[in-house]
């Protein structure tokens, strides 16, 4: 293959013999045009970052207390922390924008067990509370710690990596929002009667209409007609006086 100025196929430039696209640059999957091809870059770069902060995470978590946890509980237990110590369950859903209440309720329980948090009453009546226990601040201490010296050290080695990060962390709150109100026009999909969001060839078809229902036959005089009765068949005989 040979590109159109010498140089190395790029993407979009790699061409088959008679001057055809080649096959992998003719399918611009989610990238169709400039800003769609940058926001599915982002979108593999978010992926891949999360893999990496998860397994980073995770070893150093078990590395500091001894026993594995999962990525969602060890988030959990540092967004206790960050919380100021003690949170109750609704904050945390809200600081870390998640919906399901049966994997954070298995996830506290989880951490509950391993002695790190405990529950405590809440500001209302009715609603509970966690708090971290000393170990669970002593392990939370120590993550801290060694975070500083490894991960925040290596940051430290890139030219203007703070102004970067600062940066990435705006960019990602707001394209929370967008995602946030883009997932909500997929939704009210179901409730708007007319348009769609779907090309034509893509739109489902709609649901055919019932059959009709077979009317009664009627005679001339406008009653409608009924089967014939067959007189019962009457049993034993009567008795002769």
């Amino acid at each position: 293959m040979e590109s159109t100025n010498g140089s190395n196929p790029g993407f979009g430039q790699a061409r088959q013999e008679g001057g055809e696209l080649a096959p992998h640059a003719q399918d611009r999957h989610m990238s169709v045009d400039p800003l769609s091809a940058s926001l599915t870059r982002m979108e593999l770069s978010l992926m891949r970052l999360y893999e990496a902060f998860s397994s980073w995470a995770l070893e150093l978590q078990k590395y500091v207390s001894g026993y594995q946890l999962s990525f969602p509980e060890t988030a959990l237990l540092h967004c206790v922390r960050l919380r100021g110590g003690t949170t109750t369950l609704a904050e945390m859903m809200i600081f870390m924008h998640r919906h399901d209440l049966a994997a954070i309720n298995y996830s506290l329980r989880r951490l509950e067990q391993h002695g790190v948090i405990r529950r405590v009453r809440g500001p209302y009546r009715r609603e509970v509370a966690y708090a971290l226990t000393d170990t669970g601040r002593a392990i939370t201490d120590t993550y801290g710690r060694l975070r500083q010296q490894v991960l925040v050290q290596l940051c430290r080695e890139v030219v203007g990596m703070q102004g970067a990060t600062n940066d990435a962390a705006a960019a990602m709150e707001r394209m929370t929002g967008i995602y946030d109100q883009a997932t909500q026009a997929v939704l009210n999909q179901s409730l708007i009667a007319t348009g769609s969001m779907l090309p034509p060839e893509l739109a489902p078809e709609p649901e055919p209409a019932p059959a009709p229902v077979p009317v009664a036959r009627t005679s001339k005089a406008g009653a409608a007609r009924s089967p014939a009765k067959t007189p019962a068949k009457r049993t034993g005989s009567r008795s002769r006086t």
